[in-house]
């Protein structure tokens, strides 16, 4: 895993860990809701994933169309996403789980994310607690700056199940 903010050595352009076809296999969400498109480093606590931002995105039609930036919610929820594939990605038969949302806290956003950026989301397992309830911590740069960060706290629960 490499040092926080330390992007020097990723190379964006290699193969990743998981596409976005292996991506698509692990998390339930699916385009236009899918906000990471690979994942190119995963160790036992950490993740790295990489969401590029396109124009064509389908919420820059409505959120600010003359100055188009990404949504703060969907930031944080791209932060659970890759969370999620960390969890997830831990289990026998990813496919049948889902992870969900029980407590955000300490969100941060330190710089608009517009079309063209490339977000480099990095998550961290901070506590695994009873009953598979997860508390992690996520960051997003651009060009090695941080742009926004959270806690999550997320329920890890087999499809078709009730919290």
């Amino acid at each position: 895993m490499l040092k926080k903010n330390d992007f020097s050595k990723l190379n964006l352009g290699n193969d990743p860990i998981l596409d976005i076809t292996k991506i698509m296999k692990i998390l339930p969400h699916k385009p236009p809701f899918l906000m990471v498109d690979k994942i190119i480093d995963l160790t036992e606590n950490s993740i790295i994933g990489v969401k590029n931002v396109t124009i064509n995105e389908s919420f820059f039609v409505g959120h600010f169309p003359n100055e188009p930036i990404m949504p703060g919610v969907l930031q944080v929820e791209a932060i659970a996403q890759v969370g999620g594939i960390l969890i997830l990605n831990k289990l026998n038969n990813p496919e049948l789980y889902s992870t969900y949302f029980l407590k955000i806290d300490k969100v941060k956003f330190k710089k608009k994310i517009i079309p063209g950026d490339i977000i480099i989301f990095q998550v961290y397992l901070l506590e695994s607690l009873k009953r598979g309830i997860v508390r992690m911590q996520g960051e997003g740069y651009v060009s090695d700056k941080l742009v926004v960060e959270a806690e999550v706290i997320a329920k890890i629960v087999k499809n078709h199940d009730n919290f």
